[in-house]
């Protein structure tokens, strides 16, 4: 994770809402920190300025930096054709402000940069084991692990790469790279051996029952509990870039705590970036005795494992990848999660797993992140605990802590102030 997200309230931009026929809207995007920032994540929400959702109908917002136009990208996260959310970079000097301009009225596509961002969802044909790709997939009895080709959803930048697992453990597992560069629409998640000889990744982890990096469980109190049983689970690639994925896994129905719980985990990643943010959002506000957890697994061998009791919680460690140790060895990988103060509820530790407690009560909505580092990275140059564990004290820092954001909106309507009209 490179950067926090640099966040853009939108109390003062409900004044606008009516704005249908806006042709540029003006943001000021302020970094007051003594820090400079590359690639910081910048979202808008569509539904507090209108002319964005509008906007979405046509296929696109124009997001200018000056004169410049910038890659960006609008998402529709509830599948209503409409957008939700735009999202675009931002490289940022410390203490700098950027004004941005949206434009409307351009319905071209934004320059964006190929092959930096990729996700993937395949159905497996009973019949013939060819692979269909899939938008989303869904099954009342909420597993097909083994219906689906890498048993879920996956997704990557030129860093890492993730999956999810559809079934009753929704684990989070790591597929490490030696080169930056994007690998799963070769591989599929299972590089051949040509495809490893040519410096391919490959799976790093072994998670069998453990949250892997990032899951979110339930909490009995003394060990983490899969999300089961549901009454459906969904798994859906809701964005596939250019500049960054949106990965959903959806339960309705878990019966949990006595309640009856419909929960979204949207997995969103960044170009650039090897964090997730996780958006935890709930049909209705957690209950006071809902407890849930998240965390690192336990690795194999020569684990070490480090908290700040603050809501970090990190594991560097050795294993094998699969039962297979004789054609795979060992991989070594750092793990990490962050969770914000309000939700943080302490720390705990089960047979598999070093745990983070959450309790969200009376909130709808969470958002917490995590991460990961594979040794073999011939990029990376921190090969030791302690250096993976004080990158991620940093990256926590930089997380949960966004600049503040001041904005100004300005609208006009003259496309002579367009660029390039």
């Amino acid at each position: 994770m490179k950067n926090p997200k640099l966040l853009i309230s939108a109390a003062t931009m409900l004044i606008f809402s009516p704005l249908l026929s806006a042709t540029e809207v003006t943001i000021k995007v302020e970094n007051p920190l003594n820090t400079a920032r590359a690639g910081a994540p910048v979202t808008v929400s569509a539904a507090d300025i209108h002319s964005l959702d509008d906007a979405y109908d046509g296929g696109n917002v124009a997001v200018y930096e000056g004169n410049t136009r910038i890659c960006s990208q609008l998402d529709d996260f509830d599948g209503d054709g409409k957008a939700d959310e735009l999202a675009f970079l931002l490289d940022m000097k410390a203490g700098e402000s950027k004004k941005i301009r949206l434009i409307t009225a351009d319905a071209t596509a934004a320059p964006c940069a190929a092959g930096r961002v990729h996700a993937q969802l395949f159905l497996r044909d009973k019949s013939s084991n060819a692979i269909i790709p899939v938008p989303a997939a869904a099954s009342p009895t909420g597993n097909l692990y083994n219906s689906l080709h890498h048993h879920g959803p996956a997704w990557e930048t030129d860093l890492i790469a993730y999956r999810a697992y559809f079934d009753h453990k929704q684990t989070i597992d790591v597929y490490g790279k030696r080169r930056q560069q994007l690998e799963l629409d070769a591989s599929k998640w299972y590089p051949a051996d040509e495809q490893l000889k040519q410096g391919f990744g490959d799976d790093i982890l072994l998670v069998s029952g453990s949250v892997g990096v990032g899951t979110l469980k339930g909490w009995d109190g003394s060990k983490a509990l899969h999300i089961s049983p549901v009454g459906n689970r969904e798994a859906r690639i809701i964005a596939a870039g250019p500049l960054r994925t949106v990965v959903e896994m959806r339960v309705q129905k878990w019966m949990y705590m006595m309640d009856s719980l419909d929960i979204i985990c949207r997995y969103i990643t960044y170009a650039g970036h090897r964090d997730v943010e996780v958006r935890v959002v709930s049909s209705k506000p957690f209950a006071p005795n809902i407890q849930l957890c998240t965390g690192v697994q336990k690795m194999q061998k020569s684990t070490e494992f480090f908290s700040d009791k603050a809501g970090l919680a990190c594991v560097w460690g050795t294993g094998f990848p699969v039962n297979d140790t004789v054609k795979y060895g060992l991989q070594t990988a750092g793990l990490a999660v962050a969770i914000p103060a309000g939700v943080y509820n302490g720390d705990a530790t089960d047979k598999y797993n070093h745990l983070t407690l959450l309790a969200p009560k009376g909130v709808k909505e969470f958002t917490y992140y995590f991460w990961a580092v594979s040794e073999k990275e011939e990029w990376w140059q921190m090969k030791t605990a302690k250096a993976f564990f004080d990158f991620s004290a940093n990256e926590k820092h930089l997380a949960l802590n966004p600049p503040t954001v001041v904005f100004t909106i300005t609208i006009s309507g003259d496309e002579d102030s367009i660029p390039g009209k």
